[in-house]
């Protein structure tokens, strides 16, 4: 793996330079520094990059240029920043994790298992909410439902977050394992077990959590065929 640390700071760098070797398990002479925009942007040019860890402030300089100029080489990034008050507009330019400054090793050992993740191929949702901004993966998620003015995200852990984006939108976004089976619902079929009839006008899908979610009648046919479709034999 290619790391590339961009910090204007020598102390900060160094100490980064560190808990990136140690976390990640590799020759601390492997990890390359870039002081300044421009060699950022050189050595992206000139190599492979695989993982940046972005400062925003370098010299008055602005870190998203460095994004905004690698368009789709963007290596996997993480912003290492003071400026905490830009999480969310980190999130715009599609990076992985934001971790704010003074860097403890735990908050960064975190980031970089975001970074494995993703480098695995695991989809993940970036939610934001209240002003806060979690990153959970796709598989992990049971179902959405609406909630007021956000949307409720249930997890197979039991976590349950809020999200500012409509069930319409989200519709559009998810993997095909997602299905919308009732106007305030969309559902992991993933994680779905057990279509059930209560009474003439009541169905409810069962998740593997217990969870009972109601279907609409228009939805029901897809919604079996959904089931049945996952429990065929491959």
């Amino acid at each position: 793996m290619k790391i590339l640390i961009v910090e204007d700071e020598a102390p900060a760098a160094r100490r980064l330079r560190r808990l990136v070797a140690a976390e990640l398990a590799v020759d601390i002479d492997d990890i390359a520094v870039a002081e300044s925009l421009d060699i950022a942007q050189r050595l992206i040019r000139e190599t492979k990059i695989d993982l940046m860890l972005l400062d925003l402030d370098l010299s008055g300089h602005d870190g998203f240029e460095i994004l905004r100029a690698a368009a789709t080489d963007q290596p996997a990034t993480v912003i290492v920043s003071a400026n905490i008050d830009r999480a969310l507009d980190a999130f715009d330019h599609d990076v992985v994790d934001f971790v704010p400054k003074p860097v403890s090793a735990e908050r960064l050992s975190r980031a970089l298992a975001r970074v494995r993740e993703a480098r695995s191929g695991e989809m993940r949702l970036i939610v934001r909410a209240q002003g806060r901004t979690d990153i959970i993966p796709i598989s992990l998620i049971v179902r959405f439902s609406g909630a007021g003015d956000y949307i409720e995200i249930s997890t197979a852990s039991g976590q349950c977050f809020l999200h500012d984006d409509t069930l319409e939108v989200l519709e559009k976004r998810l993997p095909a394992s997602f299905l919308r089976i009732h106007r305030s619902y969309i559902v992991n079929m993933a994680h779905a077990h057990q279509l059930r009839v209560i009474d003439r006008d009541r169905r409810v899908l069962v998740m593997n959590n217990g969870e009972e979610i109601p279907v609409s009648r228009r939805r029901m046919r897809a919604t079996r065929i959904a089931l049945e479709t996952l429990a065929a034999p491959r």
